[in-house]
């Protein structure tokens, strides 16, 4: 394959500057912050987006040299790319049935907007790769990657063309072997093993990726369930696991170890307590005070 690295991201709001939860709210500046910080990254950039944020984004591409190599995509509403699969999902996501299922009662993953835009990475990847026929590959960076430099301290690092010559199937990072994991013990217990944050697709399976994402959705929709894509990359590779590749690595770590070597690492980890963890395993999730308790606690320490 061609080594160029076309990069996809995607930032719309939703709400996530109102929750009650200080360890889960961001606002929209600090995102556009996290942005900054990885935006010097001198790879052709498409970023799908809201009229809202496309002067700001392009600002920002400017102030590095790079508004020839960004493309802007806004969409008036989001919402409309799958209108059937985004209502089911706002009805389950107000299901007390659900949310006593899952390990944690409030998660973000449990709210239907940020799932559906969760999903919608895989949307957008395909929808390069349609409107742009080329041997490259196609790789997903989160829009608020490394949280503004929790694993890489030094936003000059990143004033560099990304180039690795991945293979033709779709690259899956994750934390730890997927095949011993058991499928329905993740979703109910929300457990990281695939990560989100970065992705790569050529364009001879972008169109397949996306359609997988969409089945494992709709499979889980049935289960009166809903997920975020760590969840819903699990299951599509457990559908086809022939047409992926999988690579062991950390929380951000895969720039760095797929042709950014140079990049300057701290110690720090986004990784939750592990007191936390041994006590709910102890005390037991399934109590709700016990768990609203933990949960709590796990906030405090994030």
């Amino acid at each position: 394959m061609n080594d160029n690295i076309v990069i996809v991201t995607a930032f719309f709001d939703i709400g996530r500057g109102n929750l009650s939860s200080k360890a889960l709210q961001r606002s929209n500046d600090v995102y556009l912050h996290y942005f900054e910080h990885w935006a010097r990254l001198k790879n052709m950039l498409y970023v799908y987006t809201s009229t809202e944020f496309a002067d700001s984004i392009i600002n920002i591409r400017d102030n590095f040299g790079l508004k020839n190599k960004t493309k802007v995509i806004t969409i008036n509403n989001v919402y409309d790319i799958e209108p059937e699969i985004y209502q089911k999902m706002k009805k389950i996501s107000n299901l007390e049935s659900f949310k006593n299922f899952r390990y944690y009662y409030n998660a973000l993953s449990n709210t239907a907007n940020y799932d559906y835009i969760m999903m919608l990475k895989y949307y957008f990847m395909y929808d390069v790769a349609r409107n742009n026929i080329c041997e490259k590959s196609i790789v997903w960076l989160d829009f608020g990657f490394d949280h503004g430099g929790t694993l890489f301290p030094n936003s000059q690092d990143f004033s560099y063309q990304w180039k690795y010559n991945f293979t033709d199937k779709i690259h899956l990072w994750a934390l730890y072997n997927p095949d011993t994991t058991n499928s329905i013990d993740m979703l109910q217990m929300q457990k990281d093993c695939l990560m989100g944050a970065l992705i790569c697709v050529s364009n001879k399976f972008a169109m397949e990726l996306w359609k997988l994402i969409k089945e494992a959705m709709n499979a889980l929709i049935m289960l009166d369930c809903i997920d975020d894509d760590q969840q819903l990359l699990l299951m599509a590779y457990r559908i086809k696991p022939e047409i992926f590749e999988i690579h062991i690595s950390d929380w951000f770590l895969p720039l760095k170890q797929y042709g950014g070597e140079h990049l300057t690492t701290n110690n720090k980890t986004a990784t939750r307590p592990s007191l936390v963890l041994k006590l709910k395993n102890i005390l037991g999730w399934r109590n709700k005070n016990v768990r609203d308790f933990l949960n709590r606690t796990a906030s405090r320490c994030q």
